[in-house]
């Protein structure tokens, strides 16, 4: 690996660090903008994920007779992180196009942008947790303790999206057609996550996709917590710490090493 460009990287990350400021005032920003005028307001964050949750209840229940008990938990446990990341790749794919004016404007470095989408999306994640936490403890007491996994688990879970976030959004700019693909992509990424089904229900044959799919061992460390009201699966914890490293390190690694050229694009 070019020392160059590793060192470039580190920079990179130390300007973003110094323009934390704005990157915290860009993600606060679009967090209200996301509910002005609103009438149900941040309730939203937690409406949406119930919604979908109760549909896929419905469909795998009363169609195809999911054996797993109370399995509305099950998904809505799942769900949430979801969402959070597949909501945040969408806005921030784009982002170095949509609000290319900011960057030409006040001279930031282009990573804050889509790091301001991941930053709004994170804070409509947490405030969604605080909305349905009540609802597992109610039904499970023992994931209280549990708790105090969750502010590692957030942490790794905000770094892997930021990664990603800056990886696409690159991608986005050299090749235009990912605006077009990325909710066929998402799509296909939520199918093969284990949000509404266990790995184990997995035929042993393809468990190696669940396997190379980096989100998965985020969804399980959330359902371990909220819905089997146990400690996460150390296998499952580090390799959601390996992948959001990888994430972070292929981010801006992608974003250094093409930085002229998006630069010309945008």
């Amino acid at each position: 690996m070019d020392k160059y460009i590793l060192g470039s990287a580190g920079e990179k990350l130390k300007k973003i660090y110094n323009f934390r400021r704005a990157l915290w005032g860009m993600g606060l920003k679009q967090f209200k903008a996301g509910y002005a005028g609103s009438f149900l307001g941040v309730f939203w964050v937690a409406v949406n994920p119930v919604l979908i949750m109760l549909a896929i209840t419905f469909v795998f229940t009363a169609v195809f007779k999911a054996e797993i008990k109370d399995f509305g938990f099950f998904v809505l446990a799942g769900i949430l992180p979801w969402m959070f990341f597949s909501g945040t790749l969408c806005e921030a794919s784009p982002s170095l196009l949509t609000q290319r004016g900011v960057l030409h404007q006040f001279g930031l470095p282009k990573e804050v942008l889509p790091l301001g989408v991941v930053l709004s999306h994170f804070m409509n994640f947490l405030v969604s947790w605080c909305i349905v936490c009540p609802i597992f403890i109610i039904r499970s007491p023992k994931t209280i303790p549990l708790f105090i996994y969750l502010p590692a688990l957030f942490l790794l879970t905000l770094v892997f999206t930021s990664g990603m976030a800056v990886l696409f959004s690159v991608i986005n700019i050299l090749f235009r057609d990912l605006e077009q693909l990325i909710g066929t992509v998402l799509m296909f990424w939520f199918w093969v996550t284990p949000v509404f089904y266990t790995i184990g229900m997995v035929p042993g044959k393809f468990r190696w996709v669940f396997d190379l799919n980096p989100f998965s061992s985020f969804v399980v460390c959330y359902q371990d917590i909220f819905f089997w009201a146990k400690a996460p699966d150390p296998g499952m914890l580090c390799k959601a710490a390996l992948w959001s490293i990888f994430s972070l390190f292929c981010g801006m690694l992608v974003s250094v090493k093409c930085e002229n050229e998006v630069l010309k694009r945008i």
